[in-house]
Formats: structure tokens, C-alpha cells, sequence
């Protein structure tokens, strides 16, 4: 069995990190997959590195040669599935399963509400066309929570004995991150600080004015503590004029894009994903894996993730429940211990990559035996 997982991304964020990972996790059960992505993108440089392969896909500058490659490489049986990670790309792989005449598209939702959820007027007519065509020949749908699934079925994306919901998986942490005081040297953190991590997209669906409006609540109780925001976007000044605004200059800094997060993940005291809708929240798992406590809005995927034993959920929006909840963690180092030692055990029975990897090579051989 042969795999071709496809994203079309100029990027690197939750969807390119799930390819890479599942690449690295189909790798070491035994499957034989490669990486479709764009010449030039962070995902392909980011599996080269690693020794892995990649095809030069481009569903936006090159649909009709990513077709024709496709296809060729079917026809060939180089691929027998075709994984697809955005609706282009699925569209587009199963165009070239319908041109090679064998093979089969498997296609990961990602999201609660699509693109093309939100389109309107002829646009949304396309849309529809386009997704109706699709979905007809698409052998299966992962969906990677069950608020996915359950959005999915709603729509009337696809019917119910055709999805399978697999949680994202990550792996362990690389064997030469540092450890949480080293982590904290290189950071310039000092040992008694209190810190916060929130990674994720500067962008309007993660919630960043929720936290910061709890952060500024925290700091009107004298609470100590600093807060680091790592990512980037279109928000970026926005959130600095609100810090400022807020008056949180000393305590809340924007650390941009960072190529090794686990750095900050490890220095850090707990980590929070404000997102009020978040299909999954891979940062979660990814701070489970090191044994850092976790906060996260009660909605979407989240409330798949986080328990009593890893971590503490909030009202979405709420930004008076997220600071109680933040003092809570703040001010009670053993429950951060507990929660973290917690977390790192449901990582490793629930979220890990290899269970990910096995559940979704099911869903491929799956889809080659029943169509």
C-alpha cells in the first residue's frame, strides 16, 4: 500500500504539522507514504530535511499538471490512496483517481466550519457543485474530533457510514529538547517566574482578546506571573496596541513565529489555547507530551482533549472564568504537577502518533477493499 498525503499550503501551522506527522508516523509502522506539497513550501523543506519524500503538487498555480501527475503516478501504482487535507486538493485527487481509472481519495476534515461554509450567492452554487461531485467519489472521511464529525454530518457532508473519527496524534518530544530549567536559561526566564504560554495564530478565531482581557484581570490582583504569545499573523499590531492598551507591557510579550515551540513549552508553567471554536487543538496534545498543564475553552475539540486529569476547561468568551482559571493554576503549584503528570498519561494512552498512524492506515485499506 502505497499513500500520498496532500495539503495545499504556503504555510506551517496545525494542518502542515498533522501531515508531517502522520508522514513520520505512517513511516515507522511500515507504510510507504510520501508528501504532496508546493515547490518552496514549508512543508516540503520541512520533510526534505527530515529524509523524507515529497512530490511537487500545486492545486493553485498548477491544478491540470498536479491532475496529470497524480494520475501518472496511479497508473503506475507509485500511489494506491490519495490523502487529502484541503478541498482542492481533494477535489483535484479525485480527478486524478477518475483519469488513472484505480486507486482511491481519502480526504481529513480539519475544520468545524469550512471555507466554503461561509460563501454566498454563486460562489456557494459552485461550492456545492463542486463538493456534491467530490464527495460522491471520495471512499472515505476522517474528521479529527467529534465536533467535526458531528458538523460534518449536519451539513450533510458525507453520509454517516463514511466517516471515521481519528484524533490527531503527536509524537514524543525529540530526544534533544531541553529539560525545564535549561529550557528556561536559554529563554532568559527566571526559575520563580510564573509563566503562561499561549501558541497559537495571531488570527481572530483564537481568542487572544479574551485572554488578554483575563491577563489584565490577573494583573489588577497583584498576581505575578508573565505571559508569552508565540505565533504570528494578521493580528500582530492589533495585539500589541491592545497590550499596551491594557497596560500589560511588563508582563505579556509577543514572541512571534518559533521553530522549536517545545523550547517554550517546556519552560513554561501552563500553557492556554483561548479558541472559542477550535476543531481540535493539537497544541494541547503537544503540551500534554511534555507535562505541562493545559486551560482551554469548553468547545469543540477541546472538550475531547482536556479532563480533570490534564487539565481545566472554561466558558468560551468568558474572560472572568479563563483569569479564575489562570489564578487557579497560578497560585496551586501541585495541582499543575498533578494536571501535568496527567496530561502526560493521556497523551500517551489517547493522543500518541503511532495510534493515530494505525488507526488511519485502517482507514486506507478500508477504503481500497470496499471503494
Amino acid at each position: 500500500m502505497r499513500v500520498i498525503i496532500w495539503t495545499d499550503s504556503d504555510r506551517f501551522a496545525g494542518t502542515e504539522r498533522h501531515c508531517f506527522d502522520l508522514h513520520t508516523g505512517l513511516r515507522e509502522i511500515g507504510v510507504d507514504s510520501c508528501i504532496g506539497a508546493r515547490v518552496g513550501s514549508p512543508l516540503a523543506a520541512k520533510v526534505s530535511e527530515n529524509g523524507g519524500g515529497w512530490e511537487s503538487l500545486d492545486a493553485s498555480r498548477a491544478p491540470v499538471r498536479s491532475v496529470q501527475r497524480l494520475a501518472s503516478l496511479l497508473r503506475q501504482r507509485a500511489v494506491d490512496v490519495v490523502h487529502a487535507h484541503n478541498g482542492v486538493a481533494a477535489l483535484l485527487s479525485c480527478a486524478a483517481v477518475a483519469r488513472a481509472g484505480r486507486g482511491a481519495v481519502v480526504a481529513t476534515q480539519h475544520f468545524i466550519k469550512p471555507a466554503r461554509s461561509s460563501r454566498r450567492g454563486l460562489p456557494r452554487l459552485a461550492s456545492q457543485c463542486a463538493h456534491h461531485w467530490m464527495s460522491a467519489r471520495i471512499s472515505r472521511w476522517i474528521a479529527i474530533s467529534g465536533a467535526v464529525a458531528a458538523a460534518m454530518t449536519s451539513r450533510g457532508d458525507a453520509s454517516f457510514n463514511r466517516i471515521r473519527l481519528i484524533h490527531n496524534g503527536v509524537g514524543a518530544p525529540p530526544a534533544e529538547e531541553p529539560d525545564r530549567v535549561s529550557a528556561r536559561s536559554l529563554l532568559g526566564i527566571e526559575e520563580n517566574t510564573r509563566l503562561i504560554l499561549c501558541a497559537a495564530r495571531l488570527e481572530p478565531e483564537k481568542g487572544h482578546s479574551t485572554l488578554l482581557n483575563a491577563l489584565a484581570m490577573l494583573g489588577a490582583e497583584n498576581i505575578a506571573f508573565r505571559a508569552c504569545l508565540i505565533g504570528d499573523g494578521s493580528l500582530k499590531s492589533e495585539i500589541q496596541r491592545r497590550i499596551d492598551t491594557l497596560g500589560l507591557q511588563q508582563s505579556v510579550r509577543l514572541e512571534g513565529h518559533q521553530q522549536s515551540p517545545g523550547t517554550w513549552m517546556r519552560a513554561s508553567d501552563l500553557l492556554v489555547l483561548p479558541s472559542p471554536d477550535e476543531p481540535f487543538g493539537l497544541v494541547l496534545t503537544e503540551a500534554m507530551s511534555r507535562g505541562v498543564p493545559v486551560i482551554a475553552a469548553a468547545a469543540g475539540g477541546p472538550l475531547e482533549i482536556v479532563n480533570s486529569e490534564c487539565g481545566l476547561l472554561f466558558t468560551p468568551e468568558d474572560n472572568r472564568d479563563l483569569a479564575r482559571k489562570l489564578q487557579t493554576l497560578l497560585l496551586h503549584p501541585e495541582l499543575r504537577s498533578r494536571l501535568g503528570s496527567g496530561g502526560l498519561h493521556r497523551w500517551r494512552s489517547r493522543f500518541n502518533l503511532s495510534r493515530m498512524a494505525q488507526q488511519v492506515a485502517a482507514v486506507y485499506r478500508e477504503a481500497l477493499q470496499n471503494g
